[in-house]
């Protein structure tokens, strides 16, 4: 079903109107996924929603449609909500859960920008070439992009764990941990792939820097890196737990 799901909303994104999307997402349905049965909608969980986020994050440019969709579990009317977190808490949703509900749905968006990100780099390596030969054959380059696969693949792993239940029950250590590692990898991500890509990354015909512009700013929504380790930091000092005990007990 979650394969299924997946497959009608990417094709749902790929044949969105870009000058007026949200008639066509209302009537999709897919706004209310979320939303109970008895509402109208599907009473889709996390982890149903962990690859629609992922898929909406490797886009370029995209509606706020996975914000619009965790709002309707507040404001079931709401269309292109950029700040979910004050939509979920203006409806009655305690604050510590709309800020780790919005902190780690952006986290989501970033992991799908970072494996954009990914992509893009490993495709112009492969095709881009320098003194005869493809940039992507030259040692400094491939270290660059192994270094570049761990910080994806970890930022994925983060928002994956903390992407499980129902979402007005997610976990705000688990959302932190998701913010904090996918904003460390933004950092290195972002300079990795405009390192590779050159002054062409920034040129504005060029995917890429809408994606790192989009990681930036991803970085500063619903708690900074410093914020969220703060609080990671306190929750671990006032256990008595160990490092792997604290680690499973998230």
């Amino acid at each position: 079903m979650s394969d299924l799901i997946l497959e009608q909303f990417t094709r749902l994104l790929d044949g969105l109107d870009g000058d007026s999307p949200w008639p066509q997402l209302a009537e999709s349905g897919f706004l209310d996924l979320l939303r109970s049965e008895d509402d109208g909608g599907a009473a889709l969980d996390l982890e149903g929603l962990f690859p629609l986020t992922l898929e909406a994050g490797r886009r370029p440019t995209l509606p706020c449609v996975i914000q619009t969709m965790i709002a309707r579990l507040a404001a079931p009317e709401a269309v292109d909500v950029v700040d979910v977190e004050s939509v979920l808490a203006d409806g009655g949703v305690d604050p510590a859960v709309a800020r780790a509900l919005a902190a780690a749905a952006t986290a989501g968006l970033m992991a799908g920008a970072l494996e954009a990100i990914e992509a893009l780099t490993l495709d112009y390596a492969a095709t881009r070439k320098q003194f005869g030969r493809e940039i992507g054959k030259f040692q400094a380059i491939q270290h660059q992009i192994a270094v570049m696969a761990e910080e994806v693949m970890a930022a994925r792993m983060a928002v994956q764990l903390a992407f499980v239940g129902a979402p007005l029950a997610m976990s705000p250590l688990r959302a932190g941990v998701a913010k904090l590692r996918v904003g460390e990898a933004a950092l290195t991500v972002a300079a990795i792939a405009h390192a590779v890509h050159g002054a062409i990354g920034v040129s504005q015909e060029h995917s890429l820097r809408h994606f790192t512009g989009r990681l930036h700013e991803g970085r500063l929504a619903h708690g900074g890196e410093a914020a969220w380790a703060r609080r990671l930091g306190g929750w671990a000092l006032d256990s008595d737990l160990d490092a792997v005990s604290l680690a499973r007990s998230l």
